[in-house]
């Protein structure tokens, strides 16, 4: 499974009051591309936020919130398990889609192929960690990870392949955050 049919198919799961937080690169291109909606913040600039932006989020909104985030990007802001694990929110959900490489930045190896991102975020004091490899049915273990108590984190292997790179998203850092805080005020 790819990256974008990862982003795809876990979009198709969510509920229409679920918050989004999208990492920044093509995490956030991919998710404008699959499913644009006023309730995802699409990150620019904020390499490693994921789950610090999905906490903060979590700690002042009743809605479930989803972290869309990439192996690299978890790992250069790696004390955002520990902060989520140390609150346990059990309305945030952390999707992890693990290519093996800082995708955005030019394919540079990762980590994630050596620690168990999955047993961190456990360690961390998540409620619930899995890892799905590329042979296992990526749905079932989304369905599992939205059906478990949060904070849960679902570390899903994805290809490193980009066949079709997704367009920017066509808004301002200003013009994203604007939309998103009158999405969650209306609410």
């Amino acid at each position: 499974m790819t990256r974008a049919e990862a982003v795809a198919l876990a979009l198709s799961l969510l509920a229409d009051e679920d918050i989004v937080v999208a990492a920044d690169g093509a995490i956030s291109r991919e998710a404008y591309r699959a499913l644009d909606r006023p309730r995802t913040f699409y990150m620019l600039g904020s390499m490693g936020q994921v789950a610090s932006i999905a906490l903060g989020l979590a700690m002042t909104r009743p809605e479930r919130v989803i972290g869309l985030d990439g192996d690299g990007n978890l790992l250069m802001g790696f004390g955002g398990l520990a902060m989520v694990g140390g609150i346990k929110p059990a309305n945030l959900y952390h999707l992890v889609l693990d290519n093996g490489c800082y995708a955005t930045t030019g394919g540079q190896p990762a980590l994630s192929q050596k620690v168990d991102l999955a047993s961190a975020a456990v360690g961390s004091g998540y409620a619930w960690g899995r890892r799905c490899f590329s042979g296992d049915d990526a749905r079932d273990a989304m369905e599992s990870w939205l059906a478990a108590k949060g904070p849960a984190l679902l570390d899903l292997e994805v290809t490193g392949e980009d066949p079709e790179p997704a367009p920017r998203v066509p808004m301002t850092p200003e013009e994203m955050a604007t939309r998103t805080r009158a999405a969650l005020a209306s609410a």
